[in-house]
């Protein structure tokens, strides 16, 4: 069973929080990529070639949303997906690259931050305290001189 079967396993919700897009969005984005990856072999059939890759396309997009979601180091992403840390660090590159191509975006800032539609920003002032009496203790005067 592969992990992208396990995943599907579980609720719509545990799936959201686990991988950060809905299941139907993750499935729309695998048919995109799964198009992506045979048109380019029909361009050029020499990247056909080679030795085939250990985990499925679904295993892979997988582990790339899991990272792009949660940050943990590819010797974790490696270690759940039953690969090496330097093979998940190439799949999340290869990935990421087609994801950037197919979702028509510059950067991966952009992939990150495609549904913002209004940033809030405080900015309200914070006075700092300071000592009324004894500050010559703590305070010399001269810049960066503080004893």
């Amino acid at each position: 069973m592969t992990f992208f079967e396990r995943s599907q396993q579980q609720s719509t919700d545990h799936f959201l929080r686990d991988v950060g897009i809905s299941l139907n969005a993750f499935l729309m984005i695998s048919e995109k990529v799964v198009a992506y990856i045979v048109a380019e072999q029909e361009i050029s059939p020499m990247k056909k070639r080679g030795r085939k890759l250990g985990l499925p396309l679904a295993d892979r997009l997988l582990l790339t949303f899991r990272y792009l979601r949660h940050y943990p180091t590819f010797a974790r992403l490696g270690k759940e997906f039953g690969i090496s840390e330097s093979y998940a660090n190439k799949i999340y590159h290869r990935i990421l690259d087609i994801l950037l191509k197919v979702l028509d975006k510059k950067s991966r800032t952009d992939l990150m931050n495609s549904d913002l539609e209004m940033v809030l920003i405080d900015v309200t002032e914070q006075p700092i305290e300071r000592p009324k009496h004894g500050q010559k203790a703590y305070y010399s005067g001269g810049k960066k001189a503080i004893p």
